[in-house]
C-alpha cells in the first residue's frame, strides 16, 4: 500500500472522468465569460494543430519532454473543445429570426408548425409546444425551425400531439425573473429549447396528425390507452409515471409528491429505464454463450430503449438515462462492469457534446450526481451490512431504504439549493412503493399494448396497478398533512457544496486510508473555514436589509432587521387566478429559510396591498398584524380578519405617534393615520411609517394622497426628512405633493407599480415633482425587485 503522502488519484483508470471534467471546465468558462466564437474556435484549432504536430514529432523522436508537452496540450485541447462547443451552442440559439422575435414584443406573427406537447395552464387555458417551420413577421418570411410555446385564450381545442397548425398570433415576451428568489420561467423554457412565446389570435387551420409521424402517433395513442386503464384520479399520475407526461398533473400534486420524497418517480428517467433494462440484465448470461452474443445483446437493448424513448416523447431525462443504461450495459456485456464510474463519465461526455446546455439543467445535475453517489457510497454501506440481512426477505426493502437515504444524503445541497425543501418521510415512502414499481411499471406498459388489441383484457391486467397508484396517491396526500414529513431548509454558504464533496469521497475511500485521511483533512479544514466565516458574520456590524418586491401594480416589502427579525410591509396584489402571496412572497420566504414573520404591517385594506395575506397566513406563522383600523367591505378583507382570529394572531390598530417594538436597535414610528375619520377613501387613512436605523431613515407611505400628506406635514414637519421614500400610491398625481416632498427631501425614491397598468401610473405630474427633489428614481416596473442594505450610516443598493 502506498504511503499517505504518495497517494494519487488513478486518473489513468478513469480517462473519461478526466475528459468530462476538462470538458465541463470549457463549458463553464464560456458560460461565465462569454468570449466571442472566433476566439474559442481559434484556440481550439491552434491547440489541435500543435497537439497533432507534437504527436507526429514524438513518434519520430526519442524525447522525454515531448510526450509531457503533448499530454498538457491534450488536456488543453479538451478544454478548448468544450469552450468552442459551448460557443457554437450559444451562437446557434442567437439566430437572426429569434433575435427579430425578441425585439418585436406584442407584434403580430403568422406561424405554421407541428404540435409536440399539449398542456393546460393554471387557469385551464390550453397551451402547445410547437416546432415551428414557417414564420412571418411583417414582410419578413422565414423557414428557420425553432420551438415555441403557444398560448391559446379560447376554450381547449380538439388538437392532439402531432397535429400541424397554422395560425396568426401575438408575440408575448417570456417573463423574466422579477424577484431575487423567483422561479426563473424564462430560464426554464430555454432549458427546454423554447425561446419564443406566442398567443393565438386566430386559428387558421389544424391538420390532424397522420400515422407517418410514427413516434408522435404512438405517444398520443399510448396516452389515450393509459386514460382507458386508469381512473380520473390516477390517470394523470400514470401518465407521468409511465410516459413522462406531466402536463395533466396540477401544481398541488407535484408539490405533494415532492414533499413525500416520491417526485423522482413522476419524472421518467433512470428509475424507469432501470425497470425496462432489469429484465434484460437477467438474460445477459444467455448472450455470453453465443457467438457475437454481446454485440447482438447491445443492439437489442438499444432497440428496446429507443422504443421506450419514442413513446415517452424522446424527453431529455429518458435520453439521458438511456445513454447511461447503454454504457453500463455495455460494461456488463463486455465484462467492464468494474468501470461503472468511467462509463457514467463517458455517458456525460456524449450528452454534453450533443447539448452543452444540459450541464445547467437541474435534471442533468441531479441524475449524474445520484448515480455517482450510489456508485461511490453504496458499496461501502453494503459491505457494512451483514450478509444474513441481505439474503432475507426484508433485505430488499432495507436496501431500498438505504439507497433512498444515501441518495437523499448525497443530494442534500442540490435539493435545498433548487427547491428549498427536504423530505423527511422519503426513506419510508420509497421503501413502501419503489420495490413494487419494478412490477407495476412493466405490467402497466404491457397492459398498454394489450389494451390496444382488447381493452377489457388490458384493463384486467392493469387493475393491480390501478389499485397501487390509488393507494400511493392517498398516502402522498396524507403525508403532506403531516408536519414532520418534510421541512424547509436553506444553505448558509456555498462552501457546503465543497464540504459535501469531501464528505462523500471520504466515505467512498473507507478502505483507502491514504485517500480517506486527505478527504478528512479537507473536510475538517472546510468546517473550520465555515465556522470562521460564521464568526466573522456575527462580529460584523449587523445590517438592515429591505427588499421591495416586484408584485406588479401593488406594494410589498420585506425588512430583515439587524437582530434577525422579519417584517412584511404590505403583501401585494390579488386578482382572479393570481396573488402575490402565493407567487412571490411565499417562494421568497421558503427559499430564504424564513420560517416565521415577526410582524405584518398592512397600510390599508385595498387588494393591491393585502392581496397575498390569506396565503401568507395559511403557510407561515405570524406574531402580530398591524393595520390602519379602517373598516372595509370586501371579501378579501373580511376573510383575512376571520382567518387571523382563527389562528389567534393579534390584530392591532396603529395611529400617529405609536412606536413598534420590533427591534431594539431600530425605531418604527407611525405618522399616520391619526385615528380620526376623514374620507370614504381608505387611501387617505394609510399607515405611514418612518423606519429609522442609525443615521438612515426610510419612509413608507402606503397609498397616502396629498390630503393625508398635508395632515402628516402639519404634525411632523422636519421629522419627515428621510433618505429613502417609498413613493405613495404608485406615482399617482394625487400623491407626492410639492410641500410634502420639500420636507421629505429623499435621496432615493422607490415607486412600486406594473409596467402595463390601467391607471397609467406613474403620472407625469408626480414624476415632475419627484424629479425636482433630485432623488434617484427607481421603478419596480423597470428595475424588478429592488434591494437595499443599511449599516446605520449609509444605504447601499444590492444588485441581485
Amino acid at each position: 500500500m502506498k504511503s499517505r503522502a504518495e497517494y494519487r488519484f488513478p486518473f489513468s483508470r478513469y480517462p473519461a472522468v478526466r475528459i468530462v471534467l476538462l470538458l465541463m471546465a470549457g463549458l463553464l468558462f464560456v458560460h461565465f465569460f462569454s468570449p466571442p466564437i472566433f476566439w474559442t474556435a481559434g484556440c481550439f484549432m491552434i491547440t489541435l494543430a500543435l497537439f497533432s504536430f507534437l504527436e507526429w514529432k514524438a513518434k519520430r523522436t526519442i524525447s522525454i519532454i515531448l510526450p509531457k508537452i503533448a499530454t498538457v496540450l491534450f488536456l488543453l485541447l479538451i478544454f478548448s473543445f468544450g469552450a468552442f462547443r459551448m460557443s457554437m451552442n450559444i451562437n446557434q440559439k442567437q439566430s437572426i429570426l429569434i433575435n427579430l422575435i425578441h425585439v418585436s414584443p406584442w407584434d403580430e406573427i403568422t406561424v405554421a408548425g407541428k404540435i409536440h406537447a399539449i398542456s393546460l395552464t393554471t387557469n385551464e387555458k390550453e397551451r402547445w409546444d410547437v416546432e415551428v417551420h414557417q414564420s412571418k413577421i411583417g414582410d419578413i418570411t422565414s423557414s428557420k425551425k425553432y420551438l415555441a410555446r403557444i398560448l391559446a385564450d379560447d376554450d381547449p381545442t380538439e388538437a392532439t400531439i402531432g397535429d400541424s397548425v397554422f395560425f396568426s398570433g401575438t408575440i408575448i415576451p417570456v417573463s423574466e425573473k422579477r424577484n431575487p428568489l423567483d422561479f426563473d420561467y424564462k430560464k426554464y423554457l430555454y432549458s427546454q429549447g423554447i425561446e419564443v412565446q406566442i398567443r393565438v389570435d386566430s386559428l387558421i387551420q389544424i391538420i390532424p396528425n397522420s400515422k407517418s409521424s410514427e413516434w408522435v402517433w404512438w405517444r398520443e395513442k399510448a396516452l389515450s390507452l393509459v386514460e382507458k386503464n386508469f381512473t380520473k384520479r390516477t390517470a394523470p399520475i400514470a401518465k407521468a409515471l409511465l410516459l413522462g407526461y406531466k402536463q395533466d398533473l396540477d401544481s398541488e400534486s407535484k408539490t405533494a409528491f415532492a414533499r413525500a420524497g416520491l417526485s423522482h418517480i413522476m419524472a421518467v428517467s433512470g428509475l424507469h429505464v432501470g425497470f425496462i433494462v432489469a429484465p434484460f440484465w437477467v438474460i445477459i448470461p444467455f448472450f455470453w454463450t453465443k457467438k457475437y452474443g454481446s454485440q447482438i445483446g447491445l443492439i437489442f437493448l438499444i432497440l428496446i430503449l429507443l422504443t421506450y424513448a419514442g413513446i415517452t416523447g424522446f424527453s431529455a431525462s429518458v435520453m439521458r438515462a438511456s445513454v447511461m443504461a447503454v454504457f453500463l450495459t455495455y460494461g456488463k456485456l463486455f465484462y467492464k462492469i468494474n468501470d461503472s464510474i468511467n462509463l457514467t463519465a463517458a455517458a456525460a461526455i456524449v450528452l454534453l457534446i450533443i447539448n452543452p446546455s444540459q450541464l445547467f439543467e437541474i435534471g442533468f445535475q441531479l441524475s449524474f450526481s445520484a448515480v455517482l453517489i450510489i456508485l461511490l457510497i453504496l458499496p461501502v454501506i453494503q459491505n457494512l451490512l451483514p450478509y444474513w440481512v441481505r439474503i432475507r426477505w426484508y433485505g430488499t426493502p432495507i436496501m431500498v431504504v438505504i439507497v433512498s437515504l444515501v441518495v437523499q444524503f448525497g443530494l442534500y445541497p442540490l435539493q435545498v439549493f433548487y427547491f428549498g425543501e427536504i423530505s423527511l418521510i422519503s426513506p419510508l415512502a420509497n421503501a413502501l412503493f419503489v420495490p413494487f414499481l419494478g412490477l407495476v411499471v412493466p405490467l402497466s406498459l404491457a397492459a398498454i399494448f394489450i389494451t390496444a388489441i382488447t381493452s377489457s383484457v388490458g384493463f384486467i391486467i392493469n387493475y393491480p396497478s390501478l389499485l397501487f397508484l390509488d393507494l400511493m396517491a392517498e398516502f402522498v396526500n396524507q403525508a403532506t398533512e403531516w408536519s414532520w414529513a418534510w421541512s424547509s431548509a436553506s444553505l448558509s454558504t456555498a462552501l457546503i457544496f465543497l464540504l459535501w464533496i469531501f464528505l462523500i469521497f471520504g466515505i467512498s475511500a473507507h478502505q483507502t486510508p491514504s485517500l480517506r485521511w486527505k478527504m478528512l483533512i479537507g473536510f475538517l479544514a472546510l468546517c473550520c473555514l465555515i465556522s470562521t466565516q460564521n464568526i466573522i458574520q456575527k462580529v460584523t456590524p449587523k445590517k438592515l436589509e429591505i427588499t421591495f418586491f416586484d408584485v406588479g401594480q401593488g406594494d410589498a416589502a420585506l425588512l430583515k432587521t439587524p437582530s434577525g427579525k422579519h417584517v412584511l410591509i404590505d403583501v401585494g396584489v390579488w386578482s382572479p387566478g393570481y396573488n402575490s402571496g402565493k407567487s412571490v412572497i411565499l417562494p421568497h420566504l421558503q427559499n430564504s429559510g424564513i420560517e416565521k414573520i415577526d410582524a405584518v404591517i398592512l397600510s390599508h385594506p385595498h387588494a393591491d396591498h393585502i392581496g397575498g395575506i390569506i396565503d401568507v397566513l395559511q403557510e407561515v406563522p405570524i406574531d402580530v398584524i398591524y393595520n390602519s383600523g379602517y373598516s372595509y367591505d370586501s371579501n378579501l378583507y373580511q376573510s383575512y380578519l376571520t382567518l387571523a382570529k382563527d389562528k389567534n394572531i393579534p390584530l392591532l390598530e396603529v395611529s400617529a405617534g405609536d412606536t413598534l417594538g420590533l427591534d431594539p436597535v431600530m425605531l418604527f414610528l407611525i405618522m399616520g393615520p391619526d385615528g380620526n375619520y376623514y374620507s370614504k377613501d381608505p387611501n387617505e387613512h394609510s399607515v405611514v411609517m418612518n423606519v429609522i436605523y442609525g443615521e438612515t431613515e426610510f419612509l413608507f407611505t402606503g397609498d397616502a394622497g396629498e390630503i393625508q400628506e398635508k395632515r402628516i406635514l402639519d404634525s411632523y414637519g422636519t421629522l419627515l426628512d428621510t433618505d429613502l421614500l417609498k413613493v405613495g400610491h404608485h406615482g399617482s398625481r394625487t400623491s407626492s405633493g410639492t410641500s410634502f416632498l420639500d420636507k421629505v427631501t429623499p435621496e432615493i425614491a422607490v415607486v412600486s407599480l406594473a409596467k402595463r397598468n390601467r391607471f397609467r401610473h406613474p403620472h407625469r405630474e408626480a414624476l415632475q415633482r419627484l424629479h425636482q427633489t433630485k432623488a434617484e428614481l427607481l421603478f419596480t416596473s423597470r428595475e424588478r425587485a429592488i434591494v437595499f442594505e443599511s449599516d446605520g450610516e449609509k444605504i447601499e443598493r444590492i444588485y441581485w
